[in-house]
């Protein structure tokens, strides 16, 4: 009796740590990795007149090379029970606005968005870190409304 339910527990804790070890699957492509490239940039507010910093971006790469992005608002930009929307936007020649990327909403509490991946507008496929900061004249805006609560340029 003793050595049978000895075997049952040996087999139990067998079958526990089989599925514990199976469970832990490699990570997926869309966690960023101390070992790859980022950028961070300013977001800047504007609506005094003059240019007030406003938050931050940041751009990591991606296991799988594509980019994630997260944005944080400085406190006096946030308001509780506000969204604002995020864009990465570009100019074409005519100087009119064009949307790259619809990243979503803002929290306005925390301040905080993260997008992983970054989508791509026009083609709806996840955008290639070295493609987005390798684009020229690509900014990110963050809008409440009608009007732009922080702005920031990739470079």
């Amino acid at each position: 009796m003793i050595r049978q339910l000895t075997g049952r527990s040996v087999l139990i804790l067998f079958i526990s740590l089989s599925g514990l070890l199976l469970g832990c699957a490699k990570d997926s492509g869309n966690d960023p990795d101390p070992q790859l490239d980022f950028r961070e940039y300013k977001l800047f507010n504007y609506s005094s007149g003059s240019e007030a910093e406003a938050g931050s971006f940041r751009i990591d790469q991606l296991r799988d090379g594509n980019a994630k992005l997260t944005i944080s608002l400085n406190e006096p930009y946030r308001q509780d029970g506000t969204a604002f929307d995020a864009v990465i936007n570009t100019r074409d020649e005519a100087d009119n606005e064009l949307v790259f990327s619809y990243l979503g909403s803002v929290d306005g509490k925390s301040g905080k968005l993260v997008i992983n991946p970054v989508v791509s507008s026009g083609s709806n496929l996840p955008v290639k870190y070295s493609d987005l900061i390798g684009k020229s004249g690509f900014y990110v805006k963050v809008m409440n409304g009608a009007n732009v609560q922080a702005r920031g340029e990739i470079k």
